[in-house]
């Protein structure tokens, strides 16, 4: 059974619906304007919402705002149903509004149409500025002239820069303007059916519910001398109550006074904010007055960087410290041009000690005063690192060619990088045949030729690949292409076409024989580098293997 809920402030039009409605087995939840029909969906999901356009307490535009996004709404099919639908034509084509149906003498049938189309599935939306049920209506000019100056209302509502907000018996938000919305921090559609009192906390709460509370129908006021707190901004707040036939309301209008008083607080907590963080943080900082050349300030971690007290740092001019050795007077920062310097330098602690930092120096002017602020990190501890890595070499010294460790470094990268990429990667694993022969035979020193030989003739093969010697008698190399088939195959003639050239040579006295092996990198099914190679391995080995048959 399809869910249907009737909104309309007419309880005429509801009990017409209704009864229609569930007389044609539909279930069918009523309300008379958009508040309660907000409460209503807390408990209810329909199906289908019929939605009058024009309602006290939050009317249909506003409403269907409000459930845009709704979960558990995400299926649900808006109809609007209004009084004015012919002369306010495009007007009732809201967001999410699937058809628009006039109040007229056949609303009732055009509404069980609608209804029961949807739950079929049979419904098809009409086009642009189809307006269902206007058959035998006619534009009213009083409905046209209400219209009109309702827009002009909404047009000033929208653009003035106090808060306005409306507010129902219960104190909930049936209206707010833009203003009203960005001085609460919130959507406009989010603000509607907010408890005003909520956005409030504390005294300024319970100030506000006591003056919401009286009801002697006098204009009510929280005033600049004694503002409140909404949202972190100083308001001064004028209640005015309202009273039509059908309801009393209370408009709020919005003023906020603290911008004076909110910067000289944000200009206070700003001071503490930089102090606590200039106080705290693990660099070093020192500011340097230009003019003079001294240090002006300093942060804690400076002073424990340097070994000394505050008042001996003061003292010192900036060169002494941090600058860099300069033959020029002029400072080496002012000298670069730049607003910001970054360095790497060795400065003295007052104890002797060498110390690297990496410096940033920042030129900033204060009332036409021109100063430096220098942050610097200790980095001695990574110094000694960086050292310590770079003696641990990653090229062979013979072939000059990266060694085991290099080769697997980069070539794990590679295979990540292809990962990403969808790149094609091919391994050439090769094995020079009879270096210990050759040793044995010709010496060492030619053996050591033969390897530094076969490295060139790999590097010759494509200067792009990563290519290397992982000890002994093997190589490595990886290629990178971007064909799909047969690449092996090119890869191995290629490469024994190289062989053959250098063979023709006859440089070393002797034929130079290397057993490879060929293998594609599949990013489809990804493996280690260390895999791979075991690939190609067992192709190299039987490649050596035929050579002996």
């Amino acid at each position: 059974m399809n869910k249907i809920l009737i909104v309309d402030n007419n309880p005429v039009i509801r009990k017409m619906l209704s009864a229609a409605l569930e007389k044609d087995k539909f279930q069918v939840e009523c309300a008379e304007d958009g508040l309660s029909a907000f409460d209503c969906l807390d408990r209810f999901a329909p199906d289908i919402i019929f939605l009058d356009l024009i309602m006290p307490n939050i009317n249909g535009e506003q409403f269907c705002q409000m459930i845009s996004g709704r979960k558990g709404l995400e299926h649900t099919r808006i109809v609007v149903i209004s009084g004015v639908a012919v002369e306010a034509g495009d007007e009732c084509e809201l967001q999410g509004v699937h058809a628009c149906i006039a109040k007229g003498p056949h609303l009732v049938s055009h509404v069980l149409d609608v209804a029961r189309k949807i739950s079929t599935g049979d419904f098809i939306k009409p086009g642009m500025h189809h307006v269902l049920g206007t058959e035998d209506l006619f534009p009213r000019e009083i409905s046209k002239e209400l219209l009109a100056a309702n827009r002009h209302l909404q047009v000033v509502l929208n653009n003035m820069s106090e808060g306005i907000v409306e507010l129902a018996a219960d104190n909930r938000i049936i209206f707010a303007n833009p203003a009203a919305a960005q001085l609460a921090g919130l959507a406009r559609e989010r603000l509607l059916a907010w408890d005003f009192t909520q956005l409030f906390s504390g005294n300024d709460r319970i100030r506000i519910q006591e003056l919401l509370q009286r009801k002697d129908g006098l204009p009510r006021q929280i005033s600049d001398e004694d503002p409140v707190v909404f949202n972190r901004q100083q308001v001064a707040i004028s209640f005015l109550p309202v009273h039509d036939r059908q309801s009393a309301t209370v408009v709020a209008i919005i003023k906020d006074i603290s911008k004076t008083k909110i910067a000289e607080e944000r200009l206070r907590e700003t001071k503490e904010y930089l102090h606590s963080i200039f106080n705290s943080v693990q660099a070093g900082i020192i500011v340097v007055d230009v003019e003079s050349k001294t240090i002006i300030d300093a942060n804690p971690r400076a002073l424990e960087l340097f070994g000394i007290t505050r008042t001996d740092l003061l003292a010192h001019d900036c060169r002494d410290l941090l600058c860099p050795p300069s033959e020029h007077e002029t400072c080496p920062v002012l000298q670069k041009g730049k607003s910001t310097h970054l360095t790497t330098q060795a400065v003295k602690k007052r104890t002797g000690q060498t110390m690297h930092i990496l410096k940033t120096a920042t030129v900033c002017m204060i009332n036409e005063r021109q100063y430096i602020v220098e942050s610097f990190l200790d980095i001695t501890e990574q110094k000694k690192l960086e050292n310590k890595l770079h003696s641990l070499s990653i090229t062979d010294e013979l072939t000059g060619l990266l060694n085991r460790r290099g080769f697997m470094m980069m070539a794990k990268k590679q295979l990540r990088i292809a990962d990403r990429n969808q790149g094609k990667l091919f391994l050439l694993f090769a094995d020079v045949d009879n270096l210990k022969w050759v040793n044995d035979t010709y010496g060492h020193d030619i053996g050591d030729m033969l390897l530094v030989k076969v490295a060139k003739l790999l590097a010759s093969f494509r200067r792009s690949d990563i290519i290397a010697r992982l000890g002994g008698d093997e190589f490595a190399v990886l290629l990178s292409d971007s064909s799909r088939t047969g690449e092996e195959k090119k890869i191995s003639d290629r490469f024994e076409t190289l062989l053959q050239e250098e063979n023709e040579k006859k440089e070393l006295g002797f034929v130079i024989g290397i057993s490879f092996g060929v293998v594609a990198y599949d990013n489809h099914k990804p493996c280690e580098i260390e895999e791979l190679i075991a690939r190609a391995d067992k192709l190299m080995y039987l490649s050596k293997k035929r050579k002996r048959i």
